[in-house]
């Protein structure tokens, strides 16, 4: 029996691909309530599982069109995966020069961010790198992601009118916080900030199809529907009355606009926005120096609202917690300490004061500041790595923004509300696959073609 190799590699091309949009679709809504960590291990097994599936077939195709594969062509691309690459390097060596390498390495249950999960965000990242290679691929992710929101958004509204047919210790129908499948509102928040921008450009790319012959279900369905699903995602990242959530927006919001308005050659306009925004943050500096206090009859929004002016009281904790982290920085400069070893190292630290301000003997296990846990789990280097990874992507990105790779710019607003986001909080897998999977479709974009660049712009 002969076997036709000559359809294969497109058969495994497929695969590879559908494996990526399961895990852009899966990610943020899969969760197993039966089990203690109902969302870290559904996340982490789903998202092992796949990555290693695609990374399987790609090394087979690998293998099987070997003699069409290019040295040069490879060198050429590793380049601009060279920051990933130096940055999941340090991370290793933190993890061996860890105080706790096997935690390091596996993470442990409460959250299962340990050096395993950072090679498989990297393996995935790769993937996505090396198998682009059009328009439409990157496209029918976008739509994945769309199909995703819709779950997240449509259970949080369920949680909120009191109609979730699970039990959570800390209903979201009793204390208004929604935080859907993602298992915490500040979690939600972030997921939401990377994906509003995906939903306007589907919104836009209706739009610009209004005035087109045979319109009538862009006009009738899609174009209506596309638009209430940004409305409730908006209205979502309210009902998580996330605060870093909320900033992000904020920051994300005129970041797009000050590019946006550059890209048309409004200059002014850009700059003056620039000024604005300086303006707005200052203000609220300001005001944090003079807080607007809560009053009695304020909603529980609204009094959440106010609290943004007076961070020293309601940020108290993670005042403290990143005093501590300096302080723990200090020790270990270089390498950090390792990924995972947070919690052991805020122990020392605890004061018996601390249960007015959250519940008794309870322990961080990260800074709630992304800049603060990168030094602590990779050390100066793994910060100045990290930097240089989110920098190169986002140099590139800009870059080809001007050259009418408009899809980038709306890549690159989700990554900033998101990483503004997490200078409050932090990584937790979903978000964490979606930021490493940004950044290679940001550099993959700016790669392609020139001329299928304008023809995915025209799209």
């Amino acid at each position: 029996m002969v076997i036709n190799f000559t359809n294969l590699p497109k058969t495994l091309d497929k695969i590879i691909e559908a494996g990526w949009l399961l895990i852009f679709g899966l990610s943020p809504i899969f969760f197993c309530p039966w089990v203690y960590g109902t969302w870290q291990i559904g996340e982490y097994f789903l998202f092992q599982v796949l990555t290693e599936i695609i990374l399987f077939v790609w090394l087979a195709r690998t293998i099987i069109t070997w003699k069409h594969f290019s040295i040069l062509a490879f060198k050429e691309k590793l380049k601009f995966i060279l920051p990933a690459i130096i940055f999941i390097v340090i991370l290793g060596l933190a993890t061996i020069f860890s105080k706790s390498p096997y935690h390091s390495f596996w993470g442990y249950y409460q959250r299962k961010m340990g050096y395993i999960i950072w090679l498989h965000f990297f393996a995935f990242f790769s993937i996505l790198f090396f198998n682009l290679k059009d328009k439409k691929q990157i496209i029918r992710i976008f739509y994945a992601i769309i199909g995703s929101s819709v779950v997240v958004v449509v259970y949080g509204f369920l949680q909120i009118f009191g109609l979730d047919p699970f039990p959570w210790s800390e209903s979201p129908f009793f204390n208004s916080r929604i935080f859907s499948t993602l298992g915490q509102p500040n979690f939600l928040a972030s997921w939401l900030l990377l994906i509003i921008p995906i939903i306007f450009w589907a919104l836009f790319k209706v739009a610009r199809h209004w005035t087109s012959k045979n319109n009538f279900f862009n006009r009738i369905f899609k174009r209506p529907l596309i638009a209430c699903l940004l409305f409730g995602t908006i209205i979502s990242l309210v009902l998580t009355q996330s605060r870093s959530g909320w900033i992000g927006f904020f920051i994300a919001f005129f970041f797009f606009i000050i590019i946006w308005a550059y890209f048309k050659k409004q200059k002014r306009l850009s700059l003056l926005l620039l000024i604005l925004l300086a303006v707005i943050i200052l203000f609220v500096i300001y005001l944090n120096f003079n807080p607007i206090a809560p009053q009695k009859g304020d909603s529980f929004l609204i009094a959440r609202l106010k609290t943004l002016t007076n961070f020293n009281e309601t940020g108290k904790l993670r005042l403290i917690w990143w005093g501590n982290s300096l302080d723990l920085i200090k020790q270990a400069p270089i390498f950090g300490y390792g990924p995972e070893i947070q919690r052991f190292l805020f122990i020392p630290y605890y004061q018996p004061d601390f249960a007015v301000l959250e519940a008794i003997n309870s322990y961080p296990d990260r800074a709630h500041n992304d800049i603060l846990d990168t030094l602590l789990i990779g050390g100066i280097l793994g910060l100045i790595s990290y930097l240089f990874l989110i920098i190169s992507a986002f140099c590139l990105g800009l870059k080809s923004v001007f050259k009418s790779k408009l899809e980038i710019l709306v890549l690159l607003t989700g990554l900033i509300g998101y990483l503004v986001s997490i200078q409050f909080s932090f990584h937790v897998i979903p978000t964490a696959v979606y930021f490493w999977g940004y950044l290679a479709i940001v550099l993959k974009i700016s790669l392609l073609p020139e001329e299928a660049n304008n023809d995915y712009a025209n799209q």
